[in-house]
């Protein structure tokens, strides 16, 4: 073979492997090109968001709670935790409730009401304990009725039959209520929600002539249970 022969050869022989050498390269190639992607820098964005209200108040809990006005001059509190604190309101049924005798009656108003910024509920009455200073024959003798809607004006023998039984005339002390009523919601922060009258009727029933029953004394404890709505 002579030189321009060899020279011929080698040169065929290079062309036949340039395809193999181009498929290699390329394959080189995309594998870097595969790593050049993924180490590439790239835009990002990033959004918060946060849980509200349609008035731009934070995400909360309601407020329920209520409050009792006995009329003893300290106006609306809220009186929840008795016996451990000994702050239950007193009815007032006046004097005469002192030296009951058989067939008397006596009176005693008070109001309930939604604390200022509480949303509305029910109320339900739980018939009386005895409470200090109480006889238990005397507290078993006396009967009972509860009305709402009878102001305190009217919290008397002609003014409580227009209202709405809660406990029926002739109840013993320890009956619950019959009908629970609704408590509206206060209008806002610091305005109570209209308020609830209701009316107490205790009677010395004229069958009550132990003689056993003289001289006694008795301190019913009732308690409103309300829930909210």
């Amino acid at each position: 073979m002579t030189a321009h022969d060899s020279s011929t050869v080698d040169t065929r022989d290079r062309r036949r492997r340039s395809p193999g050498r181009l498929r290699a390269i390329l394959a080189a190639v995309g594998v870097l090109g595969i790593g050049a992607a993924v180490t590439l820098a790239a835009w990002t964005d990033t959004e918060w968001i946060f849980g509200g209200t349609n008035n731009e108040t934070p995400i909360g809990t309601s407020v329920f709670e209520i409050e009792q006005n006995v009329y003893d001059g300290q106006s609306w509190q809220n009186r929840e935790n008795w016996p451990t604190d000994a702050t239950a309101g007193k009815l007032n049924f006046t004097v005469a409730a002192a030296s009951l005798t058989p067939g008397a009656v006596v009176y005693a108003p008070m109001q309930l009401r939604a604390a200022p910024g509480s949303i509305g509920g029910t109320a339900v009455l739980n018939g009386a304990v005895a409470g200090p200073n109480t006889n238990a024959a005397l507290f078993a003798a006396l009967t009972y009725q509860v009305r709402t809607g009878v102001t305190q004006a009217n919290c008397n023998a002609a003014g409580i039959g227009a209202g709405t039984t809660i406990v029926a005339a002739g109840q013993p002390l320890t009956a619950n209520g019959t009908a629970s009523f609704p408590i509206g919601a206060a209008p806002n922060t610091t305005t109570g929600g209209t308020p609830v009258d209701v009316c107490f009727q205790i009677t010395m029933p004229s069958t009550a002539t132990a003689t056993a029953l003289q001289g006694q004394t008795v301190t019913p404890v009732w308690n409103f249970v309300a829930t909210s709505s």
